[in-house]
């Protein structure tokens, strides 16, 4: 059986209990996107680039000011990079998944929400679209 460090990795739960109005205003947003990036434990989005063949960017690009290549219209198995946006709506897009399958776990200290890694690019861009549609 495979290590389920290997399967999850943990969020914090109160991410997911955000002011609305947050998640409305993008400056706030990326803000609390970059937060949720900095919660996760430091080898997780190195391991999850891996896995995808991604570059992590610190920063997402404005649409217009980047080669084509990384644009939304793009599709994923010809993106090249995530940014911490991506991650915070990769894992709202994953916990609203894990609610609908009744699949929710939490760990052992429940401050903290298991949220599966992607399987592949595929799987992480439909729910990264997930999740920006969430907010």
């Amino acid at each position: 059986m495979e290590d389920m460090d290997n399967l999850f990795f943990t969020v914090p739960y109160s991410f997911f209990h955000i002011d609305p109005n947050v998640k409305k205003v993008s400056c706030s947003y990326t803000d609390l996107a970059q937060k949720i990036t900095a919660s996760i434990q430091p080898g997780t989005i190195k391991k999850i680039a891996g896995d995808l063949g991604l570059s992590f960017v610190p920063v997402k690009e404005k649409e217009g000011e980047v080669c084509f290549i990384n644009s939304e219209e793009v599709r994923p198995e010809f993106r090249l990079s995530f940014a911490p946006v991506d991650i915070a709506d990769y894992i709202f897009g994953a916990y609203q998944k894990l609610l609908q399958q009744s699949h929710l776990q939490q760990s052992p200290d429940s401050a903290l929400l298991k949220i599966p890694y992607p399987t592949d690019a595929a799987d992480f861009w439909e729910l990264v679209k997930a999740g920006e549609r969430l907010r």
